[in-house]
């Protein structure tokens, strides 16, 4: 029997698969993230969720980043982790491009993934960075 997936996990997944995605450009997307959904018990149409929905920020990565390099104008992308450039690039994305998802819940999941899978400054990192764009 397969699993199901609350939206928290479902979003997990996704940062999983963004955050992984950084170590092996050489792989493609599409073939990345069909090997991740064969590690986890997944619903047909939770994987299909979680496919699009990767799909669509890899392919906005170049304007998420942009995005993101605009408020953090004392950090440079490149001394940026790559969990909280996961995070952000999630956040924004579900801000920007999901209308499904009201922005106090994508914000509220950004903090709590960057508390669980961050440092202890990446909270208010992730916080400080998706407010200031937020606030433009």
């Amino acid at each position: 029997m397969e699993a199901i997936m609350n939206r928290k996990n479902i979003r997990e997944n996704i940062f999983k698969i963004i955050f992984s995605y950084e170590f092996g450009l050489e792989v493609p997307i599409e073939e990345h993230i069909k090997d991740y959904l064969e590690t986890i018990e997944v619903k047909e149409d939770e994987a299909e969720y979680i496919k699009s929905k990767t799909m669509g920020i890899v392919s906005k990565k170049t304007e998420l980043d942009a995005t993101i390099g605009s408020s953090s104008t004392s950090w440079d992308l490149k001394r940026i982790a790559n969990v909280e450039m996961a995070i952000l690039r999630l956040a924004l994305f579900e801000i920007l491009y999901d209308e499904e998802i009201p922005t106090n819940v994508a914000i509220n999941e950004a903090v709590e993934m960057a508390r669980k899978y961050g440092g202890d400054q990446s909270p208010k990192f992730v916080n400080g960075i998706i407010a200031g764009i937020i606030n433009e």
